[in-house]
């Protein structure tokens, strides 16, 4: 039974006399309508705005709709008396957190629940994993919807447990271990996650993972041999430094460099006994299994140059660890400050301190390193090696 309610002269409200208990039993037709319905949280529509939302092809859907609605009061309705007749104006929602949750839609309620919860996630990823710093800091600021904000949430702690497990492969295994299928990431979603985090630094690769390296070292597979002093700087598949590939004649010395412009620029004046090697940023697993391979082979003493930032202070100390663990000596070169402090300088980001506090608890680094650390605290100023090497 429906009950009429006066609003003044020429208005009034219908609704049924019994409580809502809940939808009726709808075709799949309403039901779609309804979907439309009610993905808005205002409490009141629009009667024209409920049919634009139904579409020119479901108008008597929606009446019907509405009717059955009224008649279960799940709606209340408002109508205006014009040009001598009742015209249907407004509907109101009895209870629309319950409507949505009964057509599989999350409420307003539920996501302000489930924003708090994706909140916590990320803050809770970025205290664990400081390097997606950026990153997370991207996602909640960034003016983004819903939906996207989850995905890159998502992408983000795939990317953690990348990096925890130690992996590293193409970016198609990448996609396969986050999402389930190596096509899976979009291209607009790979440039977000290069921008905000060094991709190859965390084993994922466009292509097969190299070393490029120059200057003295020789190197034989089979019958061929290949001396790098006669060709230049070159890029061998990172799995290519193994057996049957030899070392035939080996450098007194190695020296890696981190930037990839001051790596070439070097090798265009390497020195004879000298083999120059690209340090990509934070070396993947495959890098540094090369390099381990390589050590073996011809083991020699090595200078290492980094970017005199903390990122590129916990650079050089991964790459020194090789040498520290084949029993090897090796030196910070090329980053103390009186190279760089009086060219152009940065200042210190977020990150940038959260790194430096972990380095200052640090108690074993090499002096130069930990007179750059102790530098660049009191300085509050970084700079990028490709301006000075």
């Amino acid at each position: 039974m429906i009950e009429t309610q006066a609003n003044g002269k020429n208005k009034r409200t219908r609704q049924a006399s019994a409580p809502f208990a809940g939808l009726p039993l709808l075709s799949d037709v309403q039901r779609l309508v309804l979907l439309n319905w009610l993905r808005s949280d205002a409490l009141e529509r629009s009667w024209q705005v409920l049919l634009e939302a139904a579409g020119a092809d479901h108008l008597e859907t929606a009446d019907t709709l509405l009717q059955s609605l009224l008649s279960a009061g799940v709606v209340r309705i408002k109508e205006e008396f014009r040009h001598g007749q009742w015209r249907l104006w407004r509907v109101i929602w009895s209870d629309l957190s319950a409507l949505q949750s009964a057509v599989g839609l999350t409420n307003a309620a539920d996501r302000v629940i489930e924003k708090q919860g994706l909140t916590h996630r990320l803050q809770q990823l970025e205290r664990e994993q400081p390097w997606l710093a950026a990153a997370v800091k991207s996602c909640l600021s960034a003016p983004m919807g819903r939906a996207l904000q989850a995905s890159r949430a998502a992408l983000l702690e795939a990317l953690a447990e990348w990096h925890r497990a130690q992996r590293s492969g193409l970016r198609q295994d990448f996609a396969l271990a986050a999402r389930g299928h190596t096509k899976s990431i979009t291209a607009g979603e790979w440039d977000w996650l290069d921008t905000h985090a060094s991709l190859e630094s965390l084993g994922i690769v466009r292509f097969e993972p190299v070393l490029w390296l120059c200057g003295t070292l020789s190197l034989r597979k089979f019958e061929s041999q290949i001396d790098l002093l006669e060709i230049g700087f070159l890029a061998i598949p990172c799995k290519q430094f193994a057996t049957p590939m030899a070392v035939a004649a080996g450098p007194s010395t190695y020296w890696l460099i981190e930037n990839r412009a001051s790596f070439e620029r070097q090798a265009q004046k390497c020195i004879p006994g000298t083999c120059l090697i690209w340090l990509p940023g934070r070396p993947s697993k495959d890098w540094l299994t090369a390099m381990r391979w390589l050590l073996a082979q011809a083991p020699a003493s090595a200078n290492i140059s980094c970017d005199p930032d903390p990122a590129g202070i916990q650079i050089a100390l991964t790459a020194g660890q090789l040498w520290k663990d084949a029993g090897l000596p090796w030196q910070a070169n090329h980053m103390v400050p009186a190279f760089w402090k009086d060219a152009q300088t940065l200042p210190l980001t977020d990150y940038d301190q959260r790194v430096l506090a972990e380095l200052q608890s640090q108690t074993d680094l090499p002096e130069e390193l930990a007179d750059l650390r102790d530098y660049i605290l009191v300085a509050g100023q970084k700079a990028e090696q490709e301006g000075w090497l």
